[in-house]
């Protein structure tokens, strides 16, 4: 007697140990969720160890009145089974063990990554229900330890089953996992002694079961914290990929504010001269129509035209006129244009066939995409290599790809690839703009831009993919133009640039136009506007430029706005871009087409002929 007296003090010492255990991690998750682990599995682990605490520190008291107050000393009342106290201690302890097991199998559905079934909840608040209630029938604590076996090797089991997939993701969840195995040996052993006490002695083994949990728990609390801290872990490596993302994003903002700078500087200096070989090119093809240099001068000057522009797009601004075509010949142009480069490395670049697959794309800029892409993919290849130009029609819209034969792309070097003057070519072999410069331009056309790297990283394939539903403006319908009074059939021509107006009345006069210049808006203001059937404007020049005359004519004059265009070789400038967005007036880029811009000129043309009665076309 003296042993087994001993036996339950010190499983009576290992249950309060064990209820302090339980508090301990109760306070812990309660500490972790006021610092944000509030969701996910362990909300629920910390209402499982909160309702198991509970349980604990009630069984403890009922215990500790049971061993330690005798019910047959004289002024004290111990509590022996069937005391109304008893059931009430022994209903919370049951239906609290059974909040813990559907909190525990909650939490491990969540580590699985699925939420708890709904049928679950169904489940355990039944549970719960019977559990609390068994002490009406069974007040006998062996008896509640029969019924109690199957909840908790339940509860493993089906916790078990959730994290079968779970073994990959480290020791913590390998310990729960083990302490689970261990719950259910443990029960199973009560269950075993308390149903055959009848036939042994089962005092010896039922006085040993607080150490039994004691462990599975402790086992349980410390597997959930090493879970804890590997996910505080992968969140924090997360995070910091987060910033170094976050930091990449911001330097490459920056070099985008650098180069929008350097455009905003260089762009209106260098669409002057580009806009003169353009209009000199096109009088040179009308000239020698025939000449196959007139026509390379005049694709390549349109070649930098687009050039400039696609700066201007990798600066934040860009202007992608778009009509529809058809890719494969535009593919092939792109072609002709790399063939000496090709052939001095001795690669070929080929284009597969696409049929008729048409696009409404920004011809100029899907060029230069194409080019950017394609002269990568040369210089990847090693000598006999091949770059591969496709096309084909997707259900959401249209891709074209650019696939090599070369080394295929590091992945360090991926995080970088589009960030602007980042280059893996040698020096004097690229500056690094040509992927930002074709990736500012998909997304212009509301596309993507991606790539992958081949089987055993050997060659990459450029993806660009162009959406169907691409924004087109209709061309409007004009009307014969009108043939006016010479007075009005006179163009006022304004920009502080000789060559440029010098080009643009060449033009003019070859469509039939009268051409009268100024340097500045001041003094095209005393030349008597109003006399003139269209005026044609560039925004920047010394005094008031473009905007000023816009806003002085826009208060004062509105009826001479109304047939007023204006042009710039600057749209990266902020300036020039809150203009635009104001502008009641076209807003033309420079270097621009000239058949464009006389047929806006021929429809300010048009409206004011209309509105003065007269009759025969204007040719333009």
């Amino acid at each position: 007697m003296f042993i087994l007296h001993v036996m339950q003090l010190l499983g009576l010492t290992a249950l309060f140990v064990q209820t302090f255990l339980a508090w301990i991690f109760v306070a812990g998750f309660a500490a972790l969720r006021e610092v944000g682990w509030s969701v996910g599995p362990y909300r629920n682990f910390q209402r499982a160890f909160l309702a198991l605490a509970t349980a604990l520190t009630v069984v403890s008291v009922r215990f500790y009145q049971g061993h330690m107050i005798p019910s047959n000393e004289p002024g004290l009342y111990g509590w022996g089974d069937g005391d109304p106290n008893v059931v009430v201690c022994y209903a919370a302890y049951m239906g609290l063990k059974a909040a813990f097991a559907m909190w525990l199998v909650a939490g491990t559905f969540h580590i699985r990554g699925a939420g708890p079934p709904r049928r679950l909840w169904v489940l355990g608040i039944a549970t719960i229900v019977l559990a609390t209630a068994a002490p009406l029938a069974f007040p006998n604590i062996n008896d509640l330890l029969i019924i109690q076996a199957p909840i908790m090797i339940g509860c493993a089991v089906v916790a078990l089953r959730n994290l079968a997939g779970q073994l990959s993701s480290g020791t913590g969840i390998r310990i729960v996992r083990w302490s689970l195995v261990g719950l259910a040996i443990t029960w199973a052993i009560h269950a075993g002694a308390a149903a055959t006490r009848e036939y042994w002695d089962a005092k010896y083994v039922l006085s040993f079961n607080s150490f039994l949990d004691m462990g599975v728990q402790l086992g349980l609390g410390l597997g959930l914290v090493a879970t804890l801290l590997q996910e505080t872990h992968r969140r924090l490596a997360a995070a910091e990929q987060d910033r170094e993302t976050l930091t990449r994003s911001i330097d490459q903002d920056d070099k985008l504010r650098a180069l929008g700078t350097v455009v905003s500087g260089v762009a209106h200096e260098l669409n002057n001269p580009l806009t003169v070989i353009l209009g000199y090119a096109e009088e040179l093809q009308l000239t020698s129509p025939d000449s196959e240099e007139a026509t390379t001068i005049l694709e390549q000057a349109e070649r930098c035209r687009g050039i400039v522009r696609n700066l201007s797009a990798l600066a934040g601004q860009s202007i992608h006129p778009r009509r529809e075509l058809e890719l494969e010949p535009l593919a092939w142009r792109v072609v002709r244009g790399l063939t000496a480069e090709a052939n001095r490395v001795d690669v070929r670049v080929v284009v597969e066939p696409m049929g008729a697959l048409t696009a409404a794309v920004d011809v100029v800029g899907i060029e230069q995409v194409l080019a950017n892409l394609a002269t990568n993919g040369i210089h990847a290849c090693r000598e006999g290599g091949t770059v591969t130009l496709q096309g084909r029609r997707l259900d959401h819209g249209v891709e074209l790809s650019v696939t090599d034969e070369g080394p295929g792309i590091a992945p360090e070097d991926a995080v970088r690839l589009y960030e602007p003057f980042f280059t893996t070519k040698p020096p004097g072999r690229g500056t690094g703009l040509g992927l930002s410069i074709a990736r500012a331009i998909v997304r212009g056309h509301d596309g993507q831009l991606d790539f992958e790297t081949g089987p055993r990283g050997i060659g990459t394939r450029f993806r660009i993919v162009l959406p169907n539903a691409l924004p087109t403006v209709p061309e409007p319908r004009v009307q014969p133009l009108p043939e006016f009074d010479v007075p009005r059939r006179k163009l006022l021509l304004i920009d502080d640039d000789p060559a440029v107006r010098a080009i643009v009345r060449a033009q003019a006069k070859r469509r039939g136009w009268l051409v009268d210049e100024a340097e500045s808006a001041e003094e095209a203001l005393g030349m008597d506007p109003a006399t003139y059937a269209a005026i044609l404007c560039d925004l920047r020049m010394p005094g008031i430029g473009g905007i000023g005359l816009h806003d002085l004519l826009a208060a004062e004059r509105p009826e001479v706005l109304q047939r007023t265009l204006f042009f710039t070789g600057d749209l990266a400038n902020p300036d020039s871009v809150e203009f635009t967005n104001r502008c009641q007036r076209p807003v033309l880029q420079k270097p621009f087409d000239f058949d464009e811009l006389f047929r806006q000129l021929g429809r300010v043309g048009a409206q004011l002929a209309s509105s003065s009665g007269t009759g025969t076309p204007l040719a333009t």
